[in-house]
């Protein structure tokens, strides 16, 4: 009796090689907050996807409030699915304003809040300017975004202002990430 044996062929994100590569870019842009940093995705893909695919597993939960996920990568993130207040991670589109309050975690355990990842149409250009100050960010760091609705950043710095409480931003494009840490100074120009 022969055996036939069938590879599951999945897309290159799910690769330790990738996410390997990908992990390094979203240190870089966490230690430079406002440095645009190239993300390795599937082609017709969202970079938002490789970027989950990189830091879940199935120790955290993942809110996406806004149906973002395709029913085929549940299985493969490994994250059980929660309500936006009480998820590890939340996905949700950049144009619609925040309509949740993520946890912020506590004095005695501040790791224990939300990291959101909001996608955006652009990090390279965009009406909403902003400028940043703080670690990481030399003098000053200036960004365009486009399909961020103003009321996110509004919303953070209401979540950031019990620091060392709060959360922390990865905006996502179709191809790039930009991270707006608890720690960074976040003004709308």
């Amino acid at each position: 009796m022969m055996w036939e044996m069938r590879m599951l062929e999945v897309s290159a994100i799910w690769t330790a090689h990738v996410q390997q590569q990908n992990y390094r870019a979203l240190l870089d842009a966490i230690s430079h907050p406002g440095r645009v940093k190239s993300i390795l995705h599937q082609q017709g893909g969202l970079a938002s996807l490789a970027v989950l695919a990189t830091l879940l597993d199935a120790e955290v939960s993942l809110a996406d409030p806004d149906d973002l996920l395709e029913a085929e990568d549940w299985p493969l993130l490994q994250a059980s699915a929660a309500a936006p207040g009480e998820a590890d991670y939340i996905l949700c589109r950049g144009n619609r304003a925040a309509r949740f309050q993520p946890k912020l975690g506590s004095l005695p355990s501040p790791e224990r809040s939300a990291t959101l990842i909001i996608y955006v149409d652009s990090l390279h250009r965009g009406e909403l300017k902003l400028s940043l100050k703080g670690p990481g960010v030399n003098g000053n760091a200036d960004c365009s975004i486009a399909g961020l609705d103003p009321d996110w950043i509004r919303r953070r710095e209401e979540w950031v202002c019990g620091y060392p409480l709060g959360v922390d931003l990865l905006l996502v494009d179709d191809s790039a990430v930009l991270a707006l840490p608890r720690t960074t100074k976040v003004e709308v120009a």
